[in-house]
């Protein structure tokens, strides 16, 4: 469906050689999408290759899905140009082999629209974005419809609260009226819970899946409100993974059992945390940050602590074994 069909009469801005609408790989992402931190080298340069082993990792892990680079990849440190380039380093490791949504949030609509069209000709299988900061509602909404100019596939509403913009679910409705191509939302407005409810009941027969938010730590009481996935770190995504396969499957007991086993770790959730795990896990080499400041890093205390909470998921996890501390 061209563009100059729907409400607000703007033209197709894709360039001509990416006019030829794509087939998409899948028809239906739902489940655990597991979300990449950023990895630096101690120069703070984006390393290439275990940001490519992070993409790996989520697809020998059993994990639905894989989204980058969104808050839990710091989208806000990352310049245009290295973003746009490693969009095909994670394409290319993965390969098809799990779906792959593309962030595209920005400091400016302009600047979200470079990096839908990046996402266009990287061949993406979604792409979701937040309003950049201060945007009103409407700006919000309109940032959706021109992402829709740029790029063919799936759109996901990423609707956070705080300092970035929310809709409501009717706006969502409405929206929708006019950008059928949005066919997810990623619902964390605090309490998430609360508004997967509200969004469910707007849009939950016009979106194919609601992701929760908060790391997981919700999980059940959002599958129940109507969402049918979740976007934490990929860290401990496989054994989460399991959680929600073991939810589908009719098996609340042990879905639960197993999640309380993991909630302990996800209450530690930081930036400093996951990327511990992640090497802990042999997936990364470092936990540099581009801004060590923000947040502590993990102590040698605190590293007690993490070894005696994995023990309660230790036989859960089949790939991908925690080393030492």
């Amino acid at each position: 469906m061209k563009r100059e069909d729907v409400k607000m009469g703007k033209p197709n801005l894709l360039p001509p050689h990416l006019h030829i609408k794509k087939v998409p790989r899948f028809s239906h992402m739902r489940g655990l999408y597991g979300l990449l931190p950023t990895p630096y080298h101690r120069d703070l340069e984006i390393h290439t290759d275990e940001l490519g082993a992070l993409a790996n990792f989520c697809c020998e892990s059993g994990q639905h899905g894989i989204v980058w680079p969104v808050m839990v990849g710091e989208f806000y440190f990352l310049g245009e140009k290295e973003r746009i380039r490693h969009f095909d380093v994670v394409m290319e490791e993965v390969s098809g082999r799990l779906p792959v949504m593309l962030g595209c949030s920005g400091v400016s609509v302009s600047q979200v629209l470079t990096f839908a069209t990046a996402a266009q000709r990287a061949n993406a299988d979604g792409v979701i974005a937040l309003p950049p900061v201060g945007a009103s509602p409407e700006m919000a909404m309109d940032t959706h419809r021109r992402i829709a100019d740029v790029f063919e596939g799936p759109l996901v509403v990423q609707n956070a609260g705080g300092q970035h913009t929310s809709l409501t679910g009717d706006q969502i409705a409405a929206l929708l009226d006019e950008v059928p191509s949005i066919e997810y939302v990623k619902e964390e407005r605090p309490p998430g819970r609360k508004f997967i409810s509200e969004v469910h009941a707007a849009v939950g027969d016009r979106v194919k899946t609601i992701f929760g938010g908060a790391g997981g730590k919700f999980l059940f009481d959002e599958f129940r409100r109507g969402a049918s996935g979740s976007m934490p770190s990929c860290g401990m995504g496989d054994v989460l993974s399991k959680v929600v396969e073991l939810w589908w499957a009719g098996d609340e007991a042990e879905a639960r059992d197993l999640h309380t086993r993991l909630l302990p770790l996800i209450n530690l959730a930081s930036q400093p945390f996951m990327k511990y795990i992640l090497k802990r896990r042999g997936v990364i080499s470092s936990e540099v940050q581009r801004a060590p400041k923000r947040q502590p890093p993990v102590d040698d205390e605190l590293k007690k602590e993490i070894t005696i909470l994995l023990e309660a998921i230790e036989e859960d996890v089949t790939a991908y074994p925690f080393g030492p501390e």
